[in-house]
């Protein structure tokens, strides 16, 4: 144990450790990452600490992760895996999990504030709320589910019908490579329920909204609104389909 410290303290280098993180992601998830790390030092006991990660998706700044701390288990180093554990602050939120380098994780996510999340900007949303998330990693495969219990999004940003008046979301989604699988998304308001579903390769999206209203909850202005996209009474899908923003 004392020879890993030294080994670990005087022989691998800051920078050998800075590039071999930033190259495990951005060789996943088919390439279209990037995560630039700020402030990079070692510390005792197999420990990591930065100043701010900076992770891009599509070549679109996505979040930023600051206050990181990560801890390599030395138990894992002799058994010929990397594993380590890991903190941060993330959009206001709390962010913990564990890894077994290169292709395994998971990660809880609480109380981060979409408002912060610079990838959501790209949806063309004023979106707000408190994100809360569980993240499993396996290979090339990632299953997410959230949770946002305060959800707000400004009409004005939106010509989706009624989408401003959910105040919850919550699901399950899938991310395989370059195609993301909406496995579960449903949004609960003050007029009604929907469910999201569908998919998106390679940027394109294939996606349609379920709207079931209460009727007797809706204005002239949001019946007439629905109109073109009913299906039977009380049911409505409206299409998302073509380039992401």
């Amino acid at each position: 144990m004392i020879f890993l410290v030294l080994v670990w303290l005087l022989v691998i280098p800051v920078n050998l450790i800075q590039s071999n993180i930033e190259d495990i992601v951005a060789h996943s998830g088919n390439s279209n990452m990037r995560l630039d790390i700020e402030g990079l030092n070692k510390g005792l006991f197999f420990s990591l600490f930065a100043d701010k990660l900076h992770l891009t998706i599509d070549n679109t700044p996505a979040v930023d992760i600051i206050e990181f701390k990560g801890r390599f288990a030395p138990g894992s180093l002799l058994r010929g895996t990397l594993g380590a554990s890991v903190t941060g602050e993330i959009a206001d939120g709390d962010m913990n999990g564990t890894f077994q380098l290169p292709a395994e994780g998971d990660i809880k996510i609480e109380k981060a504030e979409l408002k912060k999340i610079a990838y959501l900007n790209r949806f063309g949303l004023d979106i707000s709320g408190q994100a809360y998330a569980d993240i499993n990693i396996h290979n090339q495969k990632i299953d997410i589910q959230f949770k946002v219990p305060d959800l707000n999004i400004d009409e004005s940003s939106t010509i989706i019908p009624l989408i401003s008046t959910f105040r919850t979301i919550q699901g399950a989604v899938t991310i395989i490579d370059n195609q993301v699988r909406i496995d579960s998304i449903s949004l609960e308001g003050d007029k009604g329920y929907a469910r999201l579903k569908g998919n998106i390769v390679n940027n394109r999206m294939d996606l349609a909204i379920e709207l079931m209203p209460d009727r007797d909850k809706l204005n002239a202005l949001e019946s007439m609104m629905l109109g073109k996209y009913i299906v039977s009474p009380g049911f409505y899908v409206v299409p998302l389909k073509g380039l992401l923003p």
